[in-house]
């Protein structure tokens, strides 16, 4: 039985490629012309000449090698264009907005009752109120990076991820944050508190994400508005 991935590693020689992605390579080929080369036996042709019409198949290796790096090249220049482009764009937006709202001399958000040292309850409607121009122009945001996207024939949770990517820097730092204060240091916020948490991870990732996510739900509806029509 003949080793079709060595005859296409000795063809192929050495892709520009990391080395999962040349394994997944090569094994396809080989799989390829091994299934080629099995169908041609079956027919009854000889193993000698089955085997000379399955390589002919192949074509010219450098050509083919040359095709196969072009090709994944061309796939990470899609997820540029898909996902990394459009998240940039969304997260720029959306927090150059927050630092136009901040820089305009709104009240920091954070409210403590000094005498019980907890936090105000109060504190989501205080967000909402205080922060309302940067939470209203988070749908318009999310809808920028889901055109971007879409325009780079991107779909699914592609352009989900690219609309709300601004909040899911902030769930990373939270994820790390919060253990630390709670159980590492709690006096690194001497004030923090469940409560607080829960209002942090409302205010500052459950109430912006929906507002993206509206805005990237909404683009697609108008996306397709033309095709329905």
């Amino acid at each position: 039985m003949r080793d079709w991935r060595t005859y296409v590693e000795s063809r192929l020689g050495g892709l520009r490629l990391e080395q999962a992605e040349t394994d997944e390579v090569v094994r396809e080929l080989a799989g390829h012309l091994e299934e080629c080369y099995e169908a041609l036996l079956a027919e009854g042709v000889s193993e000698g000449e089955a085997f000379s019409q399955t390589c002919a198949q192949a074509g010219n290796w450098a050509e083919l090698r040359q095709g196969v790096v072009a090709a994944k090249e061309d796939g990470m220049s899609d997820r540029v264009k898909q996902i990394w482009m459009p998240s940039l764009v969304t997260l720029f937006a959306g927090w150059g907005v927050l630092g136009l709202v901040l820089w305009s001399k709104t009240q920091p958000w954070k409210e403590y009752d000094a005498a019980s040292g907890r936090v105000d309850l109060g504190i989501l409607a205080t967000f909402v109120i205080r922060y309302w121009p940067w939470l209203l122009s988070l749908p318009f945001i999310g809808a920028a990076g889901a055109y971007l996207s879409r325009r780079a024939n991107a779909s699914g949770w592609r352009v989900y991820l690219s609309g709300v990517f601004p909040v899911l820097g902030v769930a990373v730092v939270f994820a790390v944050t919060f253990p630390f204060a709670f159980v590492v240091d709690k006096q690194v916020a001497p004030f923090f508190n469940v409560t607080s948490m829960l209002a942090n991870v409302v205010n500052w990732i459950v109430l912006p994400g929906a507002a993206l996510w509206l805005g990237v739900a909404l683009q697609g509806m108008f996306a397709r508005r033309p095709a329905m029509e």
